[in-house]
């Protein structure tokens, strides 16, 4: 729902009234105080430790930042998700994810838009827990997935997921409990399919090839994800 002018100062006053009418209230007065200024400073926090993350990351912030990319209309909106979720303090602990799907997704305008606004979406929601997993998971498979552009065995099994045999395999780092929940939870995001690899045809048209009847894979597409959200090579200006 989209409010008029006039409907957002009438809120604005209402939020105003209702804080001042809260801080009559004996002790409560100081702590909304003292909240709106831990809340300026978490901010202010936040954004320090970006640019700095940002900056051990690529070699000039200023020129990196210039990208031709950025000035478009799809550059300027990726930026904006991407900020808005690196800023906010609730997914502080993933800021460094943020800050690596920007320089990757500033650095690929060859990627389709669809899918770095995806990747943001799926980064803000996955639990730091699954995003972990996953990192290993990746370890684990990446060098049998098919996919465009891959290097695999073309006569290898297809990396297939079962959280049970996930579990064991990373039972010496977390508990497998949490394993498998990871599991789940990445496998409702998309991230395994029971299709092995989507091979492209002679019109360029895309067909699966290969995989499973039940059982999942992990594909291509949760191989591009955690390349997208994965510390870059050193980037030159």
């Amino acid at each position: 729902m989209t409010l008029t002018g006039r409907e957002k100062d009438a809120l604005e006053a209402l939020s105003g009234t209702a804080k001042s009418a809260l801080s009559l209230i004996p002790g409560l007065g100081q702590a909304i105080a003292g909240w709106d200024e831990y809340r300026r400073s978490q901010f202010n926090r936040n954004v320090l430790a970006l640019l700095q993350t940002l900056e051990q990351k690529v070699n000039d912030v200023r020129v990196f930042t210039t990208s031709e990319w950025l000035q478009t209309e799809d550059g300027q909106q990726f930026c904006w998700k991407v900020f808005s979720s690196a800023l906010d303090s609730q997914l502080e602990e993933k800021q460094e994810l943020f800050v690596n799907a920007f320089i990757q997704g500033v650095g690929k305008p060859e990627v389709a838009q669809l899918e770095k606004l995806k990747f943001i979406d799926m980064l803000r929601h996955l639990s730091k827990a699954a995003l972990m997993v996953l990192a290993d998971m990746h370890t684990m498979y990446a060098c049998q997935v098919r996919g465009l552009g891959r290097s695999h065995d073309p006569v290898g099994p297809y990396p297939m997921v079962e959280p049970t045999d996930v579990a064991e395999k990373l039972s010496n780092k977390y508990d497998p409990y949490l394993v498998t929940a990871a599991v789940y939870e990445l496998q409702s995001h998309g991230l395994f399919s029971t299709t092995g690899e989507w091979r492209k045809l002679g019109d360029g048209t895309l067909r699966p090839s290969g995989g499973f009847q039940t059982a999942l894979c992990y594909t291509d597409f949760a191989a591009r994800f955690v390349e997208f959200i994965s510390a870059p090579v050193t980037q030159d200006a």
